[in-house]
């Protein structure tokens, strides 16, 4: 399947490569301490910022200068099939659709640091860290209350995306690019799968803390936790480590930035216009409490589905008093009770609708009965056995 008016490969590369840059920032190598990146910020802003780059809308651009949001933004209605009904060419159709480069607005995706693995990373820092620092309870940052916000995938154009990634998941992008553009959507959510890395795994809500780990706590899209050892522990020998949606990770403090190192993924897919990350995929964190906002900075090793280290910057708020809680309470949201969600024998996402017997009454309060019901209807209309009631049997005989 070939994105109209698309070249592959290398060539595509090329394309993308010669896409048009205003202003970018200065080489990040060369402004920022590889081992105390974090040195003489003067609030959390100021790291994000430094990643950020001004583009221009490029005519040559062949994902028409759009981001993932506008990629599937622009086709979320089914924009696709009423163009195709009115006798609109496929071609034609995506011609017609263009972005404004994110308004000029993107980011460096290129990780900062002369690193190329998660392991070389970790142990710059550690030894930078003499070690790590060991907290007792009463020394301990304070990460208390509610916060809002996040990271993820850096917030690029769809072109800074195909740079990045490698040449054999190429076609896997391609795959879920056209998939967008024909109306197809996914994403991990609307089949109850967590968000993990590849899209949102970063809504913290909670940071929870002893001497011995730091718990990540969020509920959004569905429930989900991170737990981060300090005390040393490492890793789970190979025959022992389970991939998991959020991996496994281990931690130590350097004075009170938080480092983290995190591998054993489950592979995953962000879906709506992000690309796919394998399971060699492994991430390393920092973590400090700059003012009154928590900074994260995350690097992205995935030899496998990435064609360099990627980099991204997050932002979490402390609520202000109660109303965010009031607003949005922290719920158990495990999402499968109440997912009417499918995709069709053509791979479209629908909705089971009242009338359909898979619909899920979310407010149903007797759920089992309805099934029950439901099999004496059946039964009653001769599509089960009959089966009568065991009470009218009568005693049993002597």
């Amino acid at each position: 399947m070939v994105l109209p008016g698309l070249l592959r490969g290398t060539r595509l590369a090329a394309v993308v490569c010669a896409s048009t840059v205003l202003a970018s920032p200065a080489s990040a190598q060369s402004t920022i301490d590889p081992t105390d990146p974090f040195a003489d910020l003067a609030s959390a802003a100021q790291w994000r910022d430094r990643f950020r780059t001004e583009v221009g809308v490029d005519p040559n651009d062949p994902f028409h200068n759009m981001a993932p949001a506008q990629w599937w933004g622009n086709t979320w209605n089914g924009q696709w099939m009423t163009a195709a009904a009115q006798g609109m060419t496929f071609e034609a159709f995506y011609r017609s659709l263009q972005g404004d480069a994110n308004g000029g607005r993107s980011v460096d995706i290129r990780s900062p640091y002369p690193y190329t693995s998660a392991g070389e990373h970790w142990r710059a820092w550690l030894a930078a860290a003499g070690g790590g620092t060991r907290h007792t309870r009463e020394t301990l940052p304070d990460w208390s209350g509610d916060w809002d916000g996040g990271g993820g995938l850096p917030n690029a154009l769809i072109r800074e995306y195909w740079e990045g990634v490698s040449e054999p998941y190429r076609p896997r992008f391609e795959q879920m690019l056209q998939a967008e553009l024909e109306g197809r959507h996914w994403w991990p959510a609307d089949i109850c799968l967590p968000n993990g890395f590849a899209r949102s795994g970063w809504s913290i809500r909670y940071f929870m803390m002893d001497p011995t780990m730091v718990l990540l706590a969020f509920d959004r899209p569905v429930t989900q936790a991170r737990y981060i050892f300090t005390d040393g522990r490492g890793f789970l020998d190979e025959d022992r480590a389970i991939p998991q949606w959020m991996g496994e990770s281990q931690g130590f403090w350097d004075g009170e930035e938080l480092v983290v190192w995190t591998r054993n993924v489950i592979p995953q897919s962000g879906g709506h216009g992000q690309p796919e990350l394998s399971d060699r995929l492994e991430l390393v964190e920092r973590y400090a409490l700059i003012g009154d906002e928590i900074l994260v900075d995350i690097t992205f090793y995935d030899p496998e589905a990435l064609a360099f280290p990627w980099h991204s910057v997050g932002l979490f708020n402390r609520s202000a008093g109660l109303e965010g809680w009031r607003a949005q309470p922290p719920t158990l949201n495990e999402c499968v009770s109440t997912n009417n969600i499918h995709h069709d024998e053509l791979g479209r996402i629908e909705d089971y609708g009242p009338n359909d017997p898979r619909w899920r009454n979310i407010f149903d309060p007797r759920p089992w009965a309805t099934v029950f019901d439901r099999a004496e209807e059946a039964k009653a209309q001769g599509l089960l056995p009959a089966a009568p009631s065991f009470l009218s049997f009568g005693a049993a005989p002597d």
